[in-house]
Order: C-alpha cells, then sequence, then structure tokens
C-alpha cells in the first residue's frame, strides 16, 4: 500500500509497541524454538517481528510499502523480506508454523482477502496456526490517518468463519481486544 509510504514518518513515532504483542505471543506459546513464522504486512516490523525474533523465530516478513519494508530489513537484517502485494505473493516457497497479518487484511478488497486466506491456509504446516485482524461486522469504511485516505472493508464475522472453513482452517477464537482490533484466530485441521 503506497498510503503507508505517504505517512511513514509518523506511523515509525505513533505504532504502538505494545498493540498486538499479547495475542501474537499466545499464538506462538506452543510453537518449538526456531519454527518459521510469516508476518504479513510487516510493516517496520515493530514490535511484533521484534518479538518474534526475540523469542527466537525464523521470521519471514511481506510488505507492500518500500519505505516500510526498508526500514524492516535495516532492523531485521536476520529475517526474510519481500517488498510485495500478500494477495499476489508466494509467501517465499515456504511453509509456517504460524502466520500473522494485523492490521492488514481490512485493507484489501474482497477478492484479494478470499485469496490471502486461501494462499495462507496452502502455507500452514499441520497444526499450524493464522492470526488476523478485520472487522466483525459486514462493510466498509473509508477513514483518514495522519491526513491520508484509507479504505477498511471487513467481510463480517460470518463469511469469516465460512472462508476458514472452506480452506481446512477452524476458528479457534475470535475477540475485541484492549486497543479495539476485532482478533480472528484459526488453527489447521489435521
Amino acid at each position: 500500500m503506497r498510503e503507508y509510504d505517504a505517512i511513514f514518518d509518523w506511523y515509525v513515532t505513533e505504532r504502538s509497541s505494545v498493540i498486538g504483542l499479547p495475542e501474537v505471543e499466545e499464538l506462538v506459546r506452543s510453537l518449538p524454538y526456531g519454527e518459521r513464522v510469516l508476518d504479513l504486512g510487516c510493516g517496520t516490523g515493530i514490535p511484533i517481528a521484534k518479538f518474534l525474533i526475540g523469542a527466537g523465530f525464523e521470521v519471514f516478513g511481506i510488505d507492500s510499502s518500500p519505505k516500510m519494508i526498508a526500514s524492516f530489513r535495516q532492523q531485521f537484517a536476520s529475517a526474510h523480506a519481500a517488498c510485495e502485494r500478500i494477495e499476489e505473493s508466494e509467501f517465499f516457497g515456504r511453509t509456517f508454523d504460524a502466520v500473522v497479518c494485523w492490521g492488514v487484511m481490512f485493507h484489501l478488497d474482497r477478492v484479494a482477502q478470499v485469496k490471502v486466506i486461501a494462499r495462507t491456509a496452502a502455507s500452514l504446516n499441520e497444526d499450524g496456526r493464522f492470526l488476523f485482524t478485520s472487522g466483525e461486522t459486514e462493510g466498509t469504511v473509508v477513514g483518514v490517518m495522519n491526513g491520508t485516505t484509507f479504505r477498511y472493508i471487513s467481510l463480517g464475522a460470518g463469511t469469516y468463519e465460512e472462508l476458514l472453513n472452506e480452506n481446512g482452517l477452524e476458528l479457534l477464537d475470535r475477540h475485541l481486544d484492549k486497543a479495539d482490533n476485532y482478533v480472528y484466530i484459526a488453527g489447521k485441521r489435521s
């Protein structure tokens, strides 16, 4: 998203260093040291990739903003990084034990969201986990972040659960976090 290039300097100073961490910590709690985790829409890598790398995971980050991924690469040289749209990505040709898509899914149109869910499900190892954020109810909202217009598209909880099921994933949890992000957590069926 080129919009994030437009707000890069502001975003770097304003992105919370804790939002998303409790959910990501819980997601990877049972994973062995060194497992592969994909961070879709990784941004600068703070705080999610930073936590994952510090916890000993092999991190792969994808972001479509050249400024965001450049910052990610500079800060986390040991991580794998790609500047590409997640709905078009081959996900490094790898499989993963967990995939995190924090604050990204709702920026994609319906077709792209369907592709990302299917591609994520296909890339998960047995018993893999998928965490993403989006809205609880179906609809589109237009908002402004630091003077830049963004669209937020939610397919709604029922549709997300159907898409997860169609792709061999089971919705394990959905909840509103302390910062009003609606969180979905799914697991790959054996």
